[in-house]
């Protein structure tokens, strides 16, 4: 790979165009438009030509007023793709698991096939997001029930269920009691305190 003063003008812009991760490390670029500085491997949509400004180093783009790109981390000497983006699909589902968040409106924020990210979410979790959500809901719904202030269909909407149906359903398989048990009993699944301790003991158990 060449260093970064031998490289041509249109060299790097092919780099950019083709998303060329050799480049990654070589040279980045910012975009004047948005402001944002990003590696040549970024997944980003591609600027135009004209927009388009050049640095050896993140420091150079940095000084400019560039900021960091969220989707690639250009500041980052290691970056794993594939990792960061299942993180950030984790991240929307914590966020939004509440409010009838879907892995099809996931994809399209992500700009992804919904299979591609099915596919690397279960490489490294070991569940699909559908099923994440699911476990998340069922958390929260085990954590206000044990909390005894809200009625059990207050409940499953609060936890992001769209019906009563689908909430006593996905609440039995998952911890293998009906709400009203777990909101009757609060001894039962005693180590779910919040949502998050909760989901830890769902997947583990």
């Amino acid at each position: 790979m060449k260093e970064y003063g031998a490289l041509l003008p249109e060299e790097k812009w092919q780099a950019v165009i083709q998303c060329d991760s050799r480049y990654d490390g070589v040279f980045f670029y910012g975009v004047r438009t948005t402001g944002i500085f990003c590696r040549p491997s970024c997944k980003s949509k591609a600027p135009v030509p004209g927009n388009i400004i050049f640095f050896e180093h993140p420091a150079e783009a940095r000084q400019l007023g560039f900021r960091p790109c969220k989707r690639c981390c250009p500041e980052r000497t290691v970056f794993q793709p594939e990792l960061e983006l299942v993180k950030k699909v984790q991240e929307i589902i914590g966020d939004g698991y509440q409010n009838r968040v879907d892995v099809q409106h996931i994809s399209r924020q992500l700009g992804v096939s919904k299979n591609h990210l099915i596919k690397l979410f279960k490489r490294y979790y070991g569940v699909t997001p559908a099923q994440y959500i699911t476990s998340r809901r069922v958390a929260k719904a085990v954590e206000l029930l044990r909390q005894g202030e809200a009625g059990i269909l207050e409940v499953a909407y609060a936890a992001g269920f769209g019906s009563l149906s689908t909430f006593y359903k996905c609440f039995k398989e998952r911890t293998g009691y009906a709400p009203g048990e777990v909101r009757e009993n609060t001894d039962l699944l005693a180590t779910c305190v919040t949502a998050d301790s909760c989901q830890t003991v769902l997947e583990t158990s």
